[in-house]
């Protein structure tokens, strides 16, 4: 847990999530923004007597990300499914083998609770009926898929909530899968198709990278709409002085369409250097100053 002072006091942040990106956000943001503003960021619900303390500096504002409670039900595997099973930027989901028609294609099988991957597998429809999928959730795989340097990629794209509004960061990253895509075997599918955003030997890069990214993003933004439609409950409670910051996973296939594969509630920040400095220090350094000065010149609102 750490409290952040940035340059007399003009910007304190207090976190419990990755400090030096937060820090480093902070002393960019000093040079731009206009008054003295609190931003707190806690990894669960924050519950300590800061907002009391910095009252007293006289700040115009303290801003403070919604409590899970608002947005947990984004994160839940089960609850994105039955939200959003009718939308076309999802993939075909499914809570049993039962519903399943199509015995050609590859199933994601996902553990509500899994993160960075871990509890993610992928099968053929025989293997599927011999693996364990109770209380999970079931995503049918894209026959075509975009590719980079011959293998599949996702990404990761920020987007901020705040006074039910959304807004997608104009800067995102993505990782690819261990293994060339043409190089599938039975003993090396997940290996191809299961992208790993952790880990030592995860390949991480700027999105700006990818061929025709400028669509790519376009209907991104198209997809955060649509989710926007399926949670404006949830948006809708994240008002006034709340904010919520959203991980959104993409995958893409190769005519650039995307579809989203899950959203983070409570994201992890900590990336390579090659993307961290535009994609999540970036994205925390606009966020202060558009919660405190209105300015959005590298959001796009949705």
């Amino acid at each position: 847990m750490s409290e952040i002072t940035t340059f007399n006091d003009l910007i304190k942040v207090y976190t419990n999530k990755n400090r030096l990106i937060f820090k480093e956000a902070s002393e960019i943001a000093i040079h731009h923004i206009k008054g003295k503003y609190g931003f707190i960021y806690d990894d669960y619900d924050y519950k300590g007597d800061l907002v009391n303390t910095w009252k007293s500096l006289k700040l115009k504002n303290i801003f403070i990300n919604a409590p899970r409670r608002i947005t947990l039900s984004i994160d839940d595997k089960i609850l994105f499914h039955k939200n959003m099973k009718e939308s076309i930027y999802t993939p075909e989901s499914y809570l049993s083998i039962d519903e399943i028609n199509d015995k050609e294609s590859l199933y994601f099988v996902k553990k509500p609770g899994s993160t960075s991957c871990k509890g993610v597998n992928i099968y053929s429809y025989d293997d599927l009926l011999k693996a364990e999928t109770t209380n999970n959730v079931i995503q049918k795989n894209i026959s075509n898929p975009d590719l980079y340097d011959g293998k599949r990629y996702k990404i990761r794209q920020l987007v901020l909530v705040h006074k039910k509004r959304l807004y997608v960061h104009k800067k995102n990253w993505f990782t690819l899968s261990k293994i060339n895509y043409n190089s599938i075997r039975n003993e090396n599918l997940r290996d191809a198709n299961v992208i790993l955003s952790q880990g030592d030997d995860s390949i991480f890069n700027l999105s700006s990278k990818l061929v025709s990214n400028d669509l790519i993003f376009k209907n991104i933004t198209l997809a955060v709409a649509d989710f926007k439609k399926f949670y404006s409950k949830v948006i809708n409670n994240i008002d006034e002085n709340l904010y919520g910051v959203l991980g959104f996973d993409f995958i893409v296939d190769d005519q650039k369409k995307v579809q989203i594969i899950e959203i983070n509630h409570r994201s992890n920040y900590g990336h390579p250097v090659n993307v961290s400095k535009e994609c999540d220090v970036g994205f925390f350094k606009d966020m202060f100053l558009l919660l405190a000065n209105n300015i959005s010149n590298n959001f796009v609102e949705v």
